[in-house]
């Protein structure tokens, strides 16, 4: 097991997609835009999308399984999509019915049940990354009421609509606007959504021109999410540097002047380097006060002094 430490980026090769939107929207044709697709048809309504690609009609979890297996078979694909999602987990959930009937007694999952639809599924997105495959999961839409506020969410079915939420990592709406589809990754109040990348939204093209328009978001989504580990390594490699640096201090007067660089630094390295620079103050019999924000030796510490540091050295 290998531990990458926070100073370290983490490599985001397969991120998982996932669009919803209602009936008739073409999410299926848009699906096949994704490189190289093999689509799994768990909705058996592949022949009705228009330029489609190769398909494999899933009628029970087994054929997963066997697909799954024959590493020949997948070799020529790079992507493959799951139409839909929320069939997919009807079919894994049919399956522990009649492999494990204890944990779904007349077809209906028990909570272990839901336990075991939510790890298997995860474990199947792990294969698919294991194998090399990006992965698109397609599902419809479905309008849940939240007091007042209606919100539109992916239709999947109870407790594993948050294990297919933790296991995407973009999720974007489909609609119409007017004569034009807009697919859109920002959460709103009126959808649910996941964009790291803070992409605006987009107008999808017409189908005849959209047969690689997947393929391009994903390989744009592939290198946000990796230049966000970037920067987040280079954060956590800069502040270790500043831990490193405030462990030699030994007066105030080396805190007092590490002040005014803590304040240019960023708003999220900020808080972090000033907790450090207190704590070890504290650790060294150096006192912090509040009012004057500056620091002092115990013997010259003024009565008020205050150890409440944080973004007040800012």
């Amino acid at each position: 097991m290998k531990i990458v430490k926070g100073t370290e980026s983490i490599a985001v090769d397969h991120p998982v997609f996932m669009i919803f939107g209602q009936p008739g929207i073409c999410k299926t044709s848009l699906a096949y835009s994704m490189k190289d697709a093999l689509l799994l048809d768990f909705d058996q309504g592949a022949h009705r999308a228009a330029n489609r690609k190769d398909t494999v009609q899933i009628a029970t979890w087994a054929d997963v399984v066997e697909l799954m297996e024959n590493r020949a078979a997948l070799e020529p694909y790079s992507s493959l999509v799951v139409d839909t999602v929320g069939r997919c987990l009807d079919l894994i959930t049919t399956d522990i019915a009649v492999t494990d009937p204890r944990k779904a007694p007349g077809g209906n999952l028990s909570q272990q049940g839901w336990g075991v639809l939510k790890s298997r599924f995860r474990q199947w997105v792990v294969a698919v990354k294991a194998l090399g495959k990006d992965l698109l999961l397609v599902s419809h839409d479905k309008e849940d009421k939240d007091g007042d506020v209606r919100v539109v969410r992916p239709d999947i079915t109870g407790g594993s609509y948050g294990e297919v939420m933790k296991n995407a990592d973009f999720v974007g709406y489909l609609y119409m606007s007017g004569k034009e589809r807009v697919l859109d990754f920002n959460p709103t109040d009126r959808w649910v959504g996941k964009n790291p990348a803070g992409w605006a939204p987009f107008k999808v093209p017409t189908v005849g021109k959209a047969s690689d328009f997947l393929a391009g978001l994903y390989a744009q989504g592939r290198t946000a999410l990796g230049a966000i580990s970037e920067k987040s390594a280079r954060v956590a490699d800069n502040i270790e540097t500043w831990r490193t640096q405030i462990a030699t201090f030994t007066t105030a007067e080396e805190c007092n002047r590490a002040i005014p660089e803590i304040r240019k630094l960023p708003a999220i390295q900020a808080p972090q380097v000033s907790k450090l620079l207190l704590d070890h103050a504290e650790a060294k019999g150096i006192i912090f006060d509040k009012g004057k924000k500056a620091f002092f030796p115990p013997a010259n510490a003024p009565a008020a002094a205050d150890a409440e540091l944080f973004t007040s050295v800012l």
